[in-house]
């Protein structure tokens, strides 16, 4: 059986021809969210929703409080949310605004949930944008 080469029908631009321009904006995205993880008003925003762990595993130091269930979890069951979404990366005009809504200096501008209801804001944030997009 022969190996079936797709011919992609989007344009490969970027990167000497590997890329298109959505992988191209999409990697400086990744770049951008991946450089700022550990930036300082998140950090603070994740100490405000901890408390030292009620747990009975003793090697469990602090739990984090959803902001959403105000049920409580483990460092690995939580995620830092910009309450502002940082929206979308598509081209060199996005670029200074994401960078504004992904690097927000008040704690407050961010909350924890836990992976489920983290998982669920996104999904509708991006069926809103879908349904939003049809609209025009």
């Amino acid at each position: 059986m022969k190996k079936r080469i797709r011919k992609s029908t989007v344009p490969k631009t970027r990167n000497a021809g590997t890329m298109t321009e959505s992988q191209y904006f999409s990697r400086i995205r990744s770049i951008l969210r991946n450089g700022f993880r550990y930036y300082k008003p998140m950090m603070i925003a994740l100490e405000l929703a901890s408390r030292p762990s009620q747990s009975a595993n003793k090697r469990l130091k602090k739990e984090y409080q959803c902001a959403f269930c105000k049920k409580w979890f483990k460092r690995s069951m939580v995620q830092i949310d910009h309450i502002e979404e940082c929206g979308s990366l598509s081209s060199y005009e996005d670029i200074v605004p994401f960078i504004k809504r992904l690097t927000k200096e008040n704690p407050h501008d961010y909350q924890i949930l836990c992976k489920k209801h983290h998982k669920e804001k996104t999904n509708n944030y991006l069926k809103s944008k879908k349904n939003d997009n049809r609209k025009d």
